[in-house]
């Protein structure tokens, strides 16, 4: 596909949040963390998730679902850090070396009218960088927001206090830096993580065709159909490579059910067998890698996404054709994918690849080693040790002790 490379989050920097006492993330359109568990992985995509959520519930409900303030800061070290924070730097504009960033701190303080409550207190700001001139400053501190703009003079207006400014700002002007707001809310709030639900995604699909392909793929037999109907050359693809992931299919077909067609049944055809086999009575391995395909296969995903464990249930034979995939599919959509496979890790880029460990200090380092060391490592050994052996033989960090 013709255009810009998706490269939506340029930087991630978090401090306090869970094990995330100090980390700084630079990412690339395909982004692959390894580390041993604990290490902080899934911690770094929830700050992400954790942003949607902010966007489109507030502050305060995002952390009720993660238990509260103080079961997400950071609880190493000898005294609990007083305030967690978030910074993102984005290319979400077609503006050449033009950079967006927005940062959040909120902290807990006791209330001071019921000593047994506590209040949240929050910061944010917004930077919007343009190449043909000086950059542009919002700030809410409290129930104040603070404009300034190149040439103009410093204005501010209230708001009610305690709420977030990325799900209130996008309401301003274009000449206010609404339209930007509005890139990044939807940036947050779009975020996918995908994680199969594989009983529900072998259950018939309640839908004819779904344009969108559900985060754990319990439409997957409508989403397929979809692609079938409306994106032929995709779906023609998609079967190819199903064809090599599972062994002896040699084609999918639909059966509409609901009498009027309200529904759809996924079935396969395999090589030696009369009849067809339902989606309901396909291998675990099977259905997540259709699952896989048809989201890698997405005419129009969203900016963000997140796997865990991608290669879960699939064979490593097919491991070579799931990386150009994923790469192909980030002309699309930017990737943070977790594994603990070597097999992958061995046909990754040392710039795609993300080390993740955790300090005796209970602190992730993220990342234990900077991609130019790692490169400068796979230059000495000229392709004799491929990525994965290499992380898993220690040499990069990221194992357990």
């Amino acid at each position: 596909m013709a255009g810009r490379r998706p490269l939506y989050l340029l930087r991630l920097k978090v401090s306090n949040f869970r094990s995330l006492r100090d980390v700084e993330v630079r990412l690339a359109p395909l982004n692959v963390l390894v580390g041993p568990n604990g290490a902080g992985k899934s911690n770094l995509l929830d700050v992400i998730a954790f942003l949607g959520d902010a966007t489109r519930d507030d502050l305060e409900p995002a952390l009720d679902r993660r238990g509260g303030f103080h079961r997400v800061q950071f609880r190493g070290g000898l005294a609990p850090e007083s305030s967690i924070g978030i910074e993102v730097e984005t290319a979400l504009s077609s503006r050449e070396a033009a950079t967006d960033t927005y940062a959040l701190t909120f902290s807990s303080v006791r209330s001071p009218v019921r000593g047994d409550r506590h209040l949240l207190r929050s910061t944010e700001s917004f930077t919007f960088k343009d190449a043909a001139g000086p950059a542009r400053h919002i700030t809410i501190d409290g129930g104040k927001i603070t404009f300034s703009r190149p040439g103009a003079a410093e204005s501010a207006v209230s708001i009610r206090e305690g709420s977030l400014g990325l799900s209130l700002l996008p309401k301003l002007s274009p000449d206010d830096g609404g339209e930007q707001v509005e890139a990044l809310a939807d940036l947050f709030s779009t975020f996918r993580v995908f994680d199969v639900n594989v009983p529900a995604a072998r259950r018939p699909s309640q839908e004819q065709m779904s344009e969108r392909l559900s985060n754990d793929a319990s439409n997957l037999a409508s989403f397929l159909a979809y692609l079938a109907i409306e994106h032929r050359e995709r779906f023609a693809a998609l079967h190819r490579d199903a064809r090599a992931f599972i062994p002896g299919l040699q084609s999918l077909e639909f059966t509409p059910i609901g009498g009027a067609g309200q529904g759809v049944v996924l079935n396969l055809v395999e090589a030696g067998l009369r009849g067809s086999t339902q989606l309901q009575e396909a291998s675990y391995g099977s259905i997540r890698a259709l699952a896989l395909l048809a989201l890698l296969y997405d005419p129009a995903p969203p900016r963000l996404t997140c796997i865990e464990e991608i290669d879960h249930g699939l064979h490593p034979h097919i491991l070579d054709r799931l990386v150009e995939l994923l790469r192909q599919a980030s002309d699309r959509t930017q990737f943070l994918i977790a594994t603990h496979s070597p097999a992958l890790v061995n046909r990754l880029t040392p710039d795609e690849l993300i080390v993740c460990e955790r300090g005796e200090d209970a602190a992730s380092r993220i990342p234990a080693i900077d991609p130019e060391t790692v490169r400068a490592m796979e230059r000495e050994l000229q392709g004799e040790i491929g990525l994965g052996e290499l992380w898993f033989s220690g040499a990069l960090g990221g194992c357990p002790e």
